[in-house]
């Protein structure tokens, strides 16, 4: 038996450093087959690790809104506490699908003991339908360094900077706002990473900017720590995004969407954009006028953004008390 246990059908960052955080077994999938069939295996797997491991408390992180659904059905019969991490609150959908969703998504919140969410605007969206929502931000993720005699894709050492747009291609991320500045980024290089299918029938190649695509964890970390800055950019109100932090453990400086979320979370150290062409246009140039002062600023704010998630790790762990007594 293991008293508690994390279970998440989707790689990601967080999952481990919320898992090590709380001390749980972490059980963290990706199966790569077509939908109904990975839903299939994922909830004969999550029954499987339930019923071997009978957890006190089960974590699990949505998205997948089937995995709370499916987790809060399992702990009215196997008795334990449900921790639903609600990393999430960017659904589109429409119509009969919008409907079966919310219902889904509804249940599984409602039916979850505790809801964790990464910030206040979700926290107020969440709170009629569980009273029990606790706001823990993401932790810096540890940085998984490459040897020296090896590299990520990089540049030459030639003035250009190298600037890492870290992007998943979901709607709410402003891609062809930067697309449509690359005849005017001069002195930039701007690589892409992530799915780009989703959005593009065929990679992007310009003048100073390039698709990635999928890059794997160590080569993708390595790439962090080399380039000369970070770009990550959402029009949704309330997402912190993932990227962010990652910049943050890297050091580096930063571009983000000036959303209230993300300014009131990272503080000063980044540079901000309202998400138009001309205004990213205008944080690449300030980035550049700046780097050396906006790296100091992002180190000196990583301990304040530590203390944010040792406060929530807190603040879950005494809801915990409260309903284990």
């Amino acid at each position: 038996m293991t008293d508690r246990i994390w279970i998440s059908w989707n790689e990601q960052r967080r999952n481990i450093g919320l898992a090590d955080a709380v001390r749980a077994r972490l059980y963290m999938t990706d199966q790569d087959s077509p939908r109904w069939k990975r839903l299939l295996v994922e909830f004969y797997s999550s029954w499987k690790i339930i019923q071997r491991n009978r957890p006190s408390i089960c974590f699990t992180m949505n998205p997948s809104i089937f995995s709370s659904w499916w987790l809060s059905y399992l702990s009215r019969i196997y008795g334990f506490c449900l921790v639903t991490d609600l990393h999430t609150l960017n659904y589109k959908f429409s119509g009969i699908k919008k409907l079966l969703f919310q219902a889904i998504f509804n249940s599984g919140i409602r039916q979850s003991d505790v809801v964790i969410v990464t910030n206040k605007i979700y926290r107020q969206s969440i709170l009629p339908l569980n009273a029990r929502t606790v706001i823990v931000p993401d932790p810096l993720p540890d940085l998984q360094r490459k040897s020296k005699n090896e590299s990520a894709v990089s540049g030459e050492d030639d003035g250009i900077l190298q600037i890492l747009f870290i992007c998943s291609f979901d709607p709410d991320e402003p891609v062809h706002e930067v697309l449509a500045i690359d005849s005017e980024v001069d002195g930039f290089e701007i690589l892409v990473t992530g799915d780009w299918k989703r959005m593009f029938s065929s990679p992007y190649y310009g003048k100073h900017i390039r698709f990635l695509g999928f890059i794997p964890k160590q080569d993708y970390d390595q790439l962090l720590l080399n380039v000369d800055g970070v770009m990550v950019l959402t029009r949704e109100e309330g997402c912190l995004c993932c990227g962010a932090y990652e910049a943050f453990a890297a050091g580096k400086p930063v571009i983000l969407s000036r959303t209230k979320a993300l300014q009131g979370f990272f503080g000063n150290a980044p540079v901000y954009t309202d998400n138009s062409s001309a205004s990213i246009l205008d944080a690449l140039r300030i980035l550049k006028a700046e780097r050396g002062k906006r790296a100091e600023m992002v180190v000196e704010e990583r301990p304040a953004l530590h203390r944010k998630f040792e406060k929530g790790i807190e603040d879950l762990e005494k809801i915990l008390t409260d309903i284990k007594h």
